[in-house]
């Protein structure tokens, strides 16, 4: 929600007796802008909106266009914001045939929600250093269920950190070594959660190494299911390569720490360096070792 929503919504509001608002679901907006999207989940974006004086009712559009509303409920008015011509929207000839109008508010403010996110992520790219900052030497990739926190956290109050994460991720930290996850989550792709459980639950994980001063630069992970054939799902290379490409690090000083055999696959298909934490090696003599290899 944005100045420009509040604005034109207000002056939609001044042109009828009742404003009824179609706020669109979750899943349409996953349709037509982005699986990672919406934010915010369809209820507390409604409720945002029906807090607002210039809204009467607000109702949810699970199609991707309000035509089946409009024919349904008939309004006098169609309003749409926005800076294009009424003729121009695909739903004006249907308001034209009950003898409604359709009515486009131009904008009044130079901001978008895409505009938004921009902003954030510069923000975020623009964090501030940390105190003493070392020399960034290579980049460690770590896997996250079963490595850094128990398996099938699904479910954000559920993220538990493994024992003796916190210390060797601090060790290599402070060794200079950049951190970042790579995960599969096939779980998304077959339906047991969502993207947004699986972004919930690693911002609890996030905050909890974060309270610990550990941060980390990116977070990889594939969403596909066995069947789906793609090539960023482990033991395949593609995230690992994708990482390393971004961070601008070459295989020779780029190390994984995972837990199965497809993280090891998968690091040895890259020509990374790959330590397979479990009984017979814990985290933190894994983390030893990279700080060593240097």
């Amino acid at each position: 929600m944005h100045a420009g929503h509040a604005q034109y919504l207000a002056e939609a509001r001044a042109l009828c007796d009742r404003l009824l608002v179609a706020v669109n679901s979750d899943e349409s907006i996953q349709r037509y802008k982005s699986p990672l999207r919406p934010v915010n989940p369809w209820a507390e974006r409604a409720f945002v909106v029906a807090s607002l004086e210039s809204c009467d009712r607000v109702t949810v559009l699970d199609e991707d266009r309000p035509l089946s509303l409009i024919e349904r409920w008939q309004p006098d008015l169609y309003l749409k914001g926005g800076d294009y011509a009424a003729s121009s929207l695909r739903s004006s000839s249907a308001v034209e045939v009950y003898g409604g109008k359709t009515v486009v508010i131009p904008p009044q403010f130079a901001t978008s929600t895409t505009a938004m996110f921009e902003r954030i992520q510069a923000l975020a790219v623009h964090a501030i250093p940390q105190q003493a900052a070392t020399e960034t030497i290579g980049l460690v990739l770590i896997d996250r269920d079963g490595t850094l926190v128990r398996d099938a956290c699904f479910d954000p109050l559920q993220v538990e950190l493994l024992p003796g994460v916190i210390e060797a991720l601090r060790m290599l930290q402070d060794a200079g070594f950049r951190l970042c996850m790579v995960t599969n989550q096939q779980g998304i792709g077959l339906g047991y959660f969502g993207y947004r459980e699986f972004i919930d639950g690693n911002r609890k994980l996030l905050r909890m190494l974060g309270e610990a001063g550990i941060a980390f630069t990116r977070i990889y992970f594939c969403p596909h299911s066995m069947g789906d054939h793609c090539e960023c799902r482990k033991p395949l290379p593609g995230m690992i390569l994708r990482a390393m490409k971004d961070q601008n690090v070459t295989p020779d000083r780029c190390f994984v720490i995972g837990d199965s055999v497809q993280d090891m696959e998968a690091a040895t298909a890259a020509g990374c360096l790959g330590f397979q934490v479990g009984p017979s090696l814990e985290i933190v003599e894994a983390a030893r070792r990279i700080v060593e290899h240097r």
